[in-house]
Formats: structure tokens, C-alpha cells, sequence
């Protein structure tokens, strides 16, 4: 029997509590949830309804194992997902919402809490090993922290629930999903897991049919606006252009680096005029607006610049049609589109979108194609669409 300490004063932790205090903060993920802008749920902008949903479960201790939280990039899934597992070991506000001040919800906010692992992709991929952990002859590295199967096993450390965040869970791969399924199957009644992504079709039906789903709308443009100047401080133009830019996601309209936008709008302008006129002024603007694109991979950049083209399209459309300035995006540019939107035929605008939503469609395809290749498919097709219209 290990001998009483004495009232009062605390006594020193042992080697061996210091150890297990020590492998738990280990196991816990590393990564954490974005910032959010204030304390617990109320952060979460325009779902009201998900995080009703979501309150309501946890008042009624009617949480479900696994939920999964869906809806397009930049609504919320992921901060909610970290509020989430916040309220599950706040000791203030808990469990209904999180006071976001505690030790408790600071160490989630830092990813540093040990009864909180949020998983991410690694090079794109989430693989087998940060699911189950590696069998005795595999040649795959060690994780960075202990493998989900494993990791919800054991019970909370110093919180009351466990809680594995699967952040992206599209990008697992076939065996990681696989082996995910069992622990869905059969979840510690501890442990809790939110996969979040913004695309479920992508996981087996297993996998979904296992868990709750959670929708997050996408976000009203006024709502955008108003949170963008009030939240944001920023000014009505520029809440207005970064709204419509980022369609339904705050988070991505907040990230958008406008500079860089107004250089690929420039290079996409170009592209257009020479797409019209076609030739080998087409394939070089083709390898300049790919060149342009956002992103780290040659698919997400052709996927950037071709929406830059989308963009002015859209707005060479409202203009030949003649439905005012108000739904434009590139207000500053009004005048100089509305002349040249004169010369076009709305519909071989609508022929030319649809010959970008094409090429858009093949670069999310799971056999991705070339991405100049696909740009300058676009660039041909758009081409091909204003010049047979071309008004005299």
C-alpha cells in the first residue's frame, strides 16, 4: 500500500504520476482548432441551428459516439469541433458550452490538452498509422502522437470525456478509413469522435452510416458583411468584395490576400482578351494564369486561376444582361467590363462558364489531370464561346 500523505500542503508528485502525466500530454495531438474570435458557441457565426443541435445533445447527455460535422470550407465546422471538445471538460461552463478562459479550455485551444487529439493530414493524407497503430514489421515511421484506435481506449486523464477531432477526414486514405470503422463500431464509452470535412461524400458509406451528421450552412452575404465591418473593422468595400469572392465561408472571405487576388484578376483579364483572339497568345496566357493560381499543388493553382476567370465571367454577365451594378463583384472595374460586356451575347457567356465549370469539375476528379492542360482546355473552350458570339 503506498503510504497516506499528510493533510495540508500537498506533497510532491511521484516518478511514476510525473511519467503518466508526461505520456498523456505526449498523446495529445499537437494540433488544435482555429482560434476563435470569442468564448464558447456564440463564436460560431450563422448556425444557429447546428449549434442548437449540438447543445441540446449535450444537455440531454444525448451526445452521440461519433459526429460528423460537414458543410463547405470556412463555415465553422472545425471551430465548432474545438468549442465542442472545450464544453465536454469545461469545469466552469461545461458541458452545455465552454467558458473559453479556463485551463481546461486554454490547453484544448493550444492543443495541448491531453484528453483532446485533433488529427490532421500530413502531406495531404491522413494514413493508416495516425488511425492504428503500425504492426511489429512496418516500414512506416512513427506517428506524432499515439494512434487513434489506441489513444480512445484509455480513460480521461484529466478531463471528462475523450475526444478525437479528425480534422479533414476526407483525406484519409482507404486502409485509415478501414480502420477506423472498428473503433466506430465499438467506441469506448469515454471517447467521442468529430470528423470534420467538407466533403462526406468522399468517406465509405461505413463510415457515415455510423455517424450523426451535422450540417453548416453556408453564410448569408449581409451576415458576412456586417460580421466583416463590425468583427473585422473593415471598410463596406471591402467587406463587399471579400464576401463575394469567398460565397458562404467566412473564414475563407477573412484569409483571402487581396493582393495577390488583384494580380491573378490582372493576369485572368489577359487571359480572356487572348483566349478571344486564340492562337499561341492563348497557350501562353494559359502557363501565365496557372502560374498565377493560388495554392501549393499545380491542381489547387489551375483550380485558383481558373476561378479568377470564373469571377470576371460572372460579372461580364450581369452586365450584358443588364441586372445592375449591385450584384457585381469587381466594382472597380465596372466601367471598363460594361463596355466590353456590350460586346458579348449573355448567352455565349453561359456557354463560356460552363466550359470552365468543366475544367473545374475535372481538376476535383479523383483521377486529377494535367493542370496546364486543363487551364488551357478552359482558356479554349471560353475562347471558343465568345468569339462564335461576338457582337458586331
Amino acid at each position: 500500500m503506498c503510504a497516506a500523505r499528510k493533510p495540508g500542503k500537498p506533497g510532491k508528485p511521484t516518478k511514476a504520476e510525473l511519467a503518466a502525466r508526461d505520456e498523456a500530454i505526449a498523446s495529445a495531438g499537437g494540433e488544435a482548432a482555429p482560434r476563435a474570435a470569442g468564448p464558447g458557441f456564440s463564436a460560431i457565426v450563422g448556425q444557429d441551428q447546428a449549434v442548437g443541435a449540438l447543445q441540446s445533445a449535450l444537455r440531454r447527455h444525448r451526445l452521440p459516439h461519433a459526429l460528423l460535422l460537414h458543410g463547405q470550407i470556412g463555415v465553422g465546422k472545425a471551430t465548432g469541433a474545438g468549442v465542442l471538445a472545450q464544453a465536454l471538460n469545461c469545469p466552469q461552463s461545461g458541458p452545455v458550452d465552454a467558458c473559453g478562459t479556463c485551463p481546461s479550455c486554454h490547453k484544448v485551444e493550444r492543443g495541448l490538452h491531453p484528453d483532446v487529439l485533433w488529427v490532421a493530414p500530413q502531406k495531404g493524407l491522413i494514413r493508416l498509422r495516425q488511425i492504428s497503430p503500425r504492426k511489429a514489421d512496418s516500414s512506416e515511421p512513427e506517428p506524432p502522437h499515439e494512434p487513434i484506435v489506441s489513444w480512445v481506449g484509455y480513460r480521461p486523464y484529466e478531463g471528462n470525456r475523450r475526444v478525437v477531432v479528425i480534422d479533414d477526414a476526407h483525406t484519409m486514405n482507404p486502409p485509415a478509413q478501414n480502420a477506423l470503422l472498428k473503433t466506430l463500431e465499438e467506441p469506448p464509452p469515454s471517447s467521442i469522435l468529430v470528423l470534420v470535412t467538407p466533403a462526406p461524400g468522399s468517406l465509405l458509406p461505413t463510415i457515415r452510416s455510423r455517424c450523426q451528421t451535422l450540417r453548416f450552412q453556408p453564410l448569408g452575404l449581409p451576415l458576412m458583411r456586417q460580421y466583416l465591418e463590425q468583427q473585422c473593422g473593415m471598410n463596406a468595400a471591402e467587406a463587399r468584395l471579400r464576401s463575394s469572392l469567398a460565397p458562404g465561408s467566412l473564414g475563407r472571405a477573412i484569409s483571402l490576400d487581396l493582393d495577390a487576388y488583384g494580380v491573378r484578376r490582372d493576369v485572368a483579364e489577359t487571359a480572356l482578351e487572348d483566349a478571344c483572339q486564340g492562337g499561341a497568345a492563348l497557350l501562353r496566357s494559359a502557363e501565365t494564369l496557372l502560374a498565377a493560381g493560388a495554392g501549393e499543388r499545380k491542381i489547387d493553382q489551375a483550380s485558383s486561376a481558373i476561378g479568377a476567370v470564373r469571377d470576371i465571367l460572372r460579372d461580364l454577365l450581369v452586365l450584358a444582361s443588364g441586372n445592375g451594378e449591385e450584384i457585381v463583384v469587381n466594382l472597380d472595374r465596372v466601367d471598363e467590363w460594361t463596355a466590353w460586356a456590350r460586346t458579348l451575347d449573355p448567352d455565349d457567356i453561359v456557354d463560356a462558364l460552363d466550359a470552365v465549370q468543366r475544367a473545374d469539375d475535372r481538376l476535383r476528379s479523383p483521377l486529377q489531370p494535367n493542370a496546364r492542360l486543363t487551364v488551357e482546355e478552359a482558356l479554349i473552350g471560353v475562347g471558343t464561346a465568345l468569339r462564335d458570339g461576338t457582337l458586331g
